[in-house]
Formats: C-alpha cells, structure tokens, sequence
C-alpha cells in the first residue's frame, strides 16, 4: 500500500476543494460531493498515527471535522435525506478544520527538524538515536511525560555513548582521571563504557570539553529526572515525571545535540 502522507492529504483536500484555502470559508457541501468527501476521509483515515502530530485542541478537531463528514455521509445513504447539506461545525468549515490541522503536521518521522544527527557516520546507529529523539518528542505532543522524559535521557546516553566511543583508551582515561581528580566522578570506571552509567557519560564528556559546562548542568538535570523512573527514588523525592521533567530532559538532550553537532 502507498504511505500517504499529510501533504498528499491537503493537496488533495485543495485540489477538489480549492476553497478550502480560506480560513474564514463557511462553506456547505451536498450529497453531490459525497465521493470526494469520502475519499478525503478514507485518505486521512491513512495516514500513519505518528505523523499527526498536534495539538489537543487541533487533533480533536481533526476527529470531530472527519466524524462529521462521516456521519453525513450515511445520512446521504438515505433517500430520505439526501438533500440535507453537510454545515460547518463550530462556525468553522469542516474542510478548513481538516487543511490547517494538517498543514501543521509532517511527512517524516521523525521530523528532521527534531535531530538531524548528520555528525554521526554510521547511518544505522543514527537513525535508531533520531527514532528516540523522534519519539521523546512525540511523548511529549502527547502528554506522555515520563516515556518523553525517559526517552530524552536515553537519546542523550546514546549519544555520548557514541562520542567518547570514537577515543583510544589512553584518551578516554585521561579524560577519566581528570574529571576523578575534581571529585566529579567518585569512582574508577570500567573500561567497557556499555557499562558506564549516564552520570560517567556526563562528565567525561564534559571534561573533554565535548559538551559545554551549561550542556553538563542540564543533561544532569535530564539524568536526575530520568532517575526518576526508578520507584524508590521517586517514593524518597516525593516526585513523579510531569511536563517540567519532560522539557527539561529534552533541553538537556538538544543542549548535547548542539554541542556535538
């Protein structure tokens, strides 16, 4: 099957309705158009989930506007009905709703606005921290404050992971061993780093001079908030993943992003 994609949608939506392009149309639409109306619907109904990417407000005017047409179109199924005409809802014309929610969404996900990660040659292993970075965002648009929050802290992990996995050993453990010195890091580390924790990643690569000093504080904050997934140390911090811990990891995340970019 064809991906259909929100774009294909709306300039399909303009083509057959090209008043659809008017934000104050309050246009009603009549059992005549039934086809087209349908093949609008089935057309949205097709694209992936992961790419309406919206606001509340706008994805339930989305449902409303296609549940709506819907209904109508079964109500034009009857004879007895046909020459009733499909209104606006909400003073709004159902295919403006459906145009501009959308216009607002986009054809790839990720979007490559979310993390273009061109630094990192290996495409494999880019594309798997871009689909975490894509989905910490995505939790986020949905209100899924801890998967957003403990998404970003494992795209940030990912992706000094990568980092510091590109220096010898001997570079790797002068780095150690300074950030040791300064009583940053408390304990020696292994030599394995699939066995560091995030906090190591952090100040290793802080240390390093990879990410900046404001980089360290706030993927530390984003480690702190991730932490929280664990239940004993929520119960102690009397604290939960809300939106303040989601926006927070994902600053620490584009904060890392943009220094190692």
């Amino acid at each position: 099957m064809t991906r259909v994609v929100p774009s294909q949608a709306v300039a399909t939506i303009e083509q057959l309705f090209p008043g659809s392009r008017d934000s104050t149309s309050q246009a009603t639409y009549s059992s005549g158009q039934a086809g087209a109306l349908q093949g609008i619907v089935d057309l949205v109904k097709q694209i992936p989930q992961e790419l309406l990417i919206l606001r509340a407000d706008q994805y339930a005017g989305l449902v409303v506007a296609l549940g709506a047409i819907e209904h109508c179109l079964l109500e034009w199924a009857s004879r007895d009905t046909r020459g009733i005409p499909l209104q606006p809802v909400m003073g709004r014309d159902l295919l403006v709703i459906i145009r501009e929610a959308l216009l607002q969404c986009p054809d790839e996900y990720p979007p490559p606005s979310s993390a273009d990660l061109q630094f990192i040659p290996d495409q494999d292993l880019r594309d798997s921290i871009r689909r975490d970075v894509g989905a910490a965002n995505q939790a986020l648009h949905n209100g899924d404050w801890k998967a957003a929050t403990v998404l970003a802290g494992a795209a940030i992990e990912a992706l000094l992971h990568w980092k510091l996995g590109q220096l010898s050993q001997a570079e790797l453990a002068n780095g150690v061993s300074a950030a040791r010195s300064q009583g940053k890091l408390m304990q020696k580390l292994p030599p394995d780093l699939d066995r560091w924790r995030l906090q190591d990643f952090i100040e290793a690569a802080g240390e390093l001079q990879f990410i900046k000093p404001a980089t360290v504080d706030a993927a530390t904050l984003a480690r702190d908030f991730r932490n929280l997934i664990h239940p004993g140390r929520a119960a102690r911090l009397a604290a939960e993943c809300n939106r303040a811990t989601a926006l927070s990891a994902l600053a620490g995340l584009e904060h890392v992003i943009n220094d190692l970019s």
